[in-house]
């Protein structure tokens, strides 16, 4: 972990946006990792001005106002009593940054990782399929200008392209692979390839081998593609085919004698 970094970074900012930028340069910290400690300031509050790593947490230290400015005169200079009430403006402040950054919930882009369910929730997205939370938040950015064009080419393209950073091409109309099917009745002049099924199917094919593409990633890009392709439709994915070795022809003529050195 560079503390460094976070430090840098930290430093200057409010105390909600501080943690948040903890937590992404360091995704293996979690909340319960940082500590906030305020310190009394005629400064703005809630605002970052030390951090240090201590005891394996980090420390994020802020200014505050204090609840005694709120008393007569006469208890301005009772320091036990600056102190104890300090230690409920430590409480009221955690429910103030809440309450001060409320609409931050509602921005996937700076919303805390356990607030993404619950916006996924109400776009009836199984969110589990969107893979890592960088593309979960990508996701829910977009979700309401996605909607408008579900179920279009077009938004599919762009759901794809969040979910594997690839811009596949949708082909309507058409299989990969040709179809054999043969039912009771069939005669010798009738017709094997039903192409009236195809009017309902499209092709996602991707410009990449299929071994350059993850499993687990197919897996969910499969799942998804059930839930928000077009119910009457049929859909299949491709990958780019790799080129056929040239296979090597042998000539075999009148003239030629079967020895050692002929090879089949």
């Amino acid at each position: 972990m560079e503390f460094d970094n976070i430090r840098r970074s930290c430093i200057g900012l409010d105390v909600y946006s501080a943690k948040n930028k903890s937590l992404s340069l360091c995704p293996e910290l979690s909340e319960a990792d940082i500590d906030i400690t305020y310190k009394e300031s005629d400064y703005a509050r809630f605002i970052v001005f030390d951090c240090q790593y201590e005891d394996g947490k980090i420390m994020l230290y802020a200014t505050s106002k204090n609840p005694i400015r709120n008393l007569p005169s006469y208890f301005q200079e009772n320091d036990f009593l600056r102190k104890y009430l300090m230690i409920f403006q430590h409480i009221n402040n955690d429910i103030a940054i809440k309450i001060d950054n409320i609409n931050e919930m509602f921005r996937p882009m700076h919303c805390p990782s356990y607030f993404l369910d619950t916006l996924a929730d109400w776009f009836g997205v199984d969110i589990d399929l969107l893979g890592s939370e960088k593309e979960k938040r990508l996701f829910l950015q977009y979700a309401i200008p996605l909607y408008k064009l579900r179920g279009t080419a077009l938004g599919l393209k762009i759901l794809i392209y969040i979910i594997t950073g690839i811009v596949p091409k949708i082909i309507e109309g058409y299989v990969p692979y040709s179809s054999l099917e043969i039912v009771d009745g069939s005669s010798v002049d009738s017709s094997i390839f039903e192409e009236d099924k195809k009017n309902s199917v499209f092709t996602i094919a991707f410009p990449v081998y299929r071994e350059d593409f993850d499993d687990n990633l197919l897996k969910r890009l499969t799942l998804l593609m059930q839930k928000e392709k077009p119910l009457n439709t049929d859909c299949y994915i491709s990958f780019r085919r790799k080129k056929a070795k040239p296979r090597k022809k042998t000539v075999i003529t009148d003239k030629a004698v079967l020895d050692d050195n002929f090879e089949l």
